[in-house]
């Protein structure tokens, strides 16, 4: 049965790409605040009201949770969930003129209370790069229809790549044991660190506190293309419950480096790079 979410996502992708590439800066407060409390500005509300159009025109059956404006449900009997970031690296839209990575994330979920692994669905759009991708339900292929794979076979050393979310102070304390290990790197956004990844040149990424609209396209789209997705402690995300009233620890992206870096991330440990 052909899964119809993905065309819609590859119309939503679309759309992003062209909301923000064809219109003016939209970098003013808008004076609103969205979820997680930061102050929104004008592109990332002309993309949401774009999407959530579009969701409302194809009557699709979903559930709809948006960094910007919350929960909301049009249709009558909703049987899956829409979860996405309209605009996911606001700051490098904002100040980073057109060099620093921002874009779209989007999942959708089978049922209305899923598990992480319940996507069936899954995009990324980066748009100073203009890369994008599709998790399919069982493939995460790029934009053009290439799959993706990252089985790189990296050798891990100091220089060894990897983009880890430090927004927050407390990410560079759970994360003070990599450096010299393995190079740390922060692009300033999840769907960057996210891009680097799928792209080969970054060889994981991680979070600390990764949010409901952002986990979901990351876990997918990252074990879509044959990688590891997991907590702090190795355990497997997929098993986790979505929730929009919490935040994720995240390590994901090469099945071996994922490994070294969980094994590395306590002070007792002995494991070291080459």
């Amino acid at each position: 049965m052909p899964n119809l979410f993905v065309d819609h996502f590859r119309a939503m992708l679309a759309l992003g790409k062209q909301t923000v590439l064809t219109n003016p800066p939209l970098t003013d407060e808008t004076g609103a605040t969205n979820v997680k409390g930061d102050k929104s500005i004008g592109m990332d509300v002309q993309v949401e009201t774009i999407l959530l159009d579009y969701i409302k025109q194809n009557d699709l059956p979903v559930c709809v949770f948006s960094e910007e404006i919350g929960t909301v449900q049009y249709h009558p009997s909703p049987t899956h969930l829409i979860v996405f970031d309209p605009l996911d690296g606001s700051t490098n839209y904002k100040l980073g003129k057109n060099f620093l990575p921002h874009g779209l994330l989007i999942a959708c979920y089978a049922g209305t209370k899923p598990k992480l692994n319940n996507i069936i669905a899954a995009g990324a759009i980066e748009y100073t790069t203009h890369q994008g991708w599709i998790f399919d339900g069982a493939q995460t292929k790029t934009i053009n229809g290439e799959p993706v794979d990252l089985n790189h076979d990296w050798i891990i050393s100091k220089s060894t790549p990897v983009n880890f979310d430090l927004y927050y102070p407390a990410a560079y304390q759970a994360f003070a044991h990599l450096p010299g290990k393995v190079h740390v790197r922060w692009s300033g956004s999840n769907v960057g660190s996210l891009t680097y990844t799928l792209s080969g040149v970054s060889a994981a990424m991680g979070a600390l506190l990764m949010r409901p609209e952002e986990i979901g396209t990351m876990v997918a789209l990252i074990k879509g293309a044959g990688g590891k997705a997991v907590d702090l402690h190795g355990n497997d995300l997929g098993e986790e419950e979505f929730s929009i009233d919490r935040t994720y620890a995240m390590i994901a992206g090469d099945k071996t480096v994922v490994d070294f870096i969980v094994n590395n991330l306590s002070t007792g440990s002995t494991q070291h790079a080459k």
